[in-house]
């Protein structure tokens, strides 16, 4: 009887182990983490950013990826946009830009006719090839939501790195301990395109690993693209970010909700 206690007691361990494998692996599946129908109708001219003549009726749609993007492998024709009509829209552009910074690289600007008539997207799909840094195809890969217009930007990803990792030369004062990269759903600015300032500072808050809450020094990178540096002088690494809402603004001068995100280490 004993014997067959142990051997069902180790049965039970195994499984147990076996199902935290699982959900490791499920945190590390490589997936879309969002797509922000940020802009509609976006100006002519950002249609440049892919090389093309200025394009009215447009709409911008970032799509955020868990993994960085090799930019050599992205063509308009590897997205496939549904909209409500049912109608599958290829994009007229896709492009890592402006997100071009070495620690960011993971959002795909699509500029296209997402939103004719009474239609919006409400879903993007990788269905010709598309690679990842590391050569890992993205094929099939499904976002199969579309974050409204007017909804305002959220937080998707961030990432803890060392102040003086490459890539973020010059983002954070001399006496920042660690640098917490957010990646927002689209760009984000202060209201009516302001540069981020006081206000956005303290709205952005940093829990501790032991359990202290502090806002950041400053924050970085501040140009038009979706990555925000939060520059922090406290030791204790941090574990998640919150933000309040009503601070951070994308194109359309539509304001965050409430956000907030776990952190992961940043890949050196």
């Amino acid at each position: 009887m004993n014997k067959l206690l142990t051997t069902i007691i180790l049965l039970s361990l195994s499984v147990a182990a076996s199902a935290q494998g699982n959900v490791k692996e499920s945190e590390t599946e490589v997936r879309i983490l969002s797509a922000y129908h940020g802009l509609a109708p976006l100006p002519p001219r950002a249609t440049r950013l892919c090389g093309l003549p200025p394009a009215g009726g447009q709409d911008g749609m970032p799509v955020i990826f868990s993994v960085q993007i090799n930019g050599d492998t992205i063509s308009p024709t590897a997205f496939a946009v549904k909209i409500s009509s049912g109608e599958i829209v290829t994009p007229l552009c896709a492009t890592l830009r402006p997100a071009l910074e070495s620690l960011e690289q993971r959002t795909v600007l699509l500029i296209g006719p997402f939103s004719p008539e009474n239609s919006l997207p409400v879903s993007v799909e990788i269905v010709e090839q598309l690679e990842d840094v590391d050569g890992n195809s993205l094929l099939g890969l499904r976002g199969e939501k579309v974050t409204a217009l007017a909804a305002g930007p959220s937080l998707v990803f961030a990432e803890r790195f060392a102040p003086n990792n490459s890539g973020l030369e010059g983002e954070c004062p001399e006496q920042t301990a660690q640098a917490v990269q957010l990646t927002w759903e689209g760009g984000v600015t202060g209201p009516r395109g302001a540069d981020l300032a006081e206000a956005q500072r303290t709205a952005v808050s940093a829990l501790l690993d032991n359990g202290n809450s502090v806002n950041p020094l400053s924050l970085g990178d501040d140009d038009p693209d979706n990555h925000v540096i939060a520059c922090i002088a406290e030791t204790s690494p941090a574990v998640s970010i919150n933000v309040l809402a009503g601070f951070f603004y994308d194109p359309g001068d539509d304001s965050n909700p409430v956000t907030s995100i776990d952190i992961v280490e940043g890949r050196l």
